[in-house]
């Protein structure tokens, strides 16, 4: 009798100890997943609120610029992008994408949409990224400094500042509809 109650005993301790450690492995599961999830929302609605400041600015930017095109009588007078750029330059934030790692984790457990989601939106992000960095590749050009060639430029300078203003409200739209998404869940 005394062994059937120590090998009960043993059983149970066996099966506490298992329920245990998968009890600790999923508690352990939720609250990485919810750092991660308080960690994308904090940096998606940092890089909305980069892009509410910004947005506007190029968006006027691009108005101007198309309005010194679309003015037949600007005569032979030169082009230069400085005139349409203020003291803020082109872009001085930094969007961020370092919360996209914790969703890549093992132990974060998300919904499949919301994952999908969030992959679209730091995809999205990367569009933001290159015409940035096309405007800011355009500006460095030498192409820039030739006379004759300013109509060109401004052409390719209002391209670049449409592009770029165009993405960043795409972007703004689905960082929108990402928060929203994520904190319904």
């Amino acid at each position: 009798m005394d062994h059937l109650i120590q090998a009960v005993l043993i059983f149970a301790s066996v099966f506490l100890a298992f329920w245990l450690n998968d009890y600790r492995i999923a508690v352990s599961e939720r609250q990485a997943t919810e750092r991660a999830v308080e960690a994308v929302i904090s940096e998606v609605t940092a890089n909305r609120e980069i892009l509410r400041r910004w947005a506007p600015y190029h968006g006027e930017m691009a108005e101007r610029v198309l309005a010194w095109l679309e003015n037949e009588d600007r005569g032979d007078a030169p082009f230069s992008p400085y005139d349409y750029i203020d003291e803020r330059g082109i872009f001085r934030e930094i969007l961020t994408y370092d919360s996209w790692d914790y969703l890549r984790q093992g132990d974060v457990r998300l919904d499949l949409d919301v994952r999908l989601s969030a992959n679209r939106v730091f995809r999205q992000q990367e569009y933001v990224d290159r015409a940035v960095r096309a405007t800011v590749e355009f500006l460095g050009s030498r192409e820039l400094y030739d006379a004759d060639r300013s109509y060109e430029n401004a052409v390719i300078f209002y391209r670049h500042i449409a592009d770029l203003h165009g993405q960043q409200v795409a972007m703004l739209e689905s960082y929108n509809r990402f928060l929203e998404e994520v904190r319904a869940r």
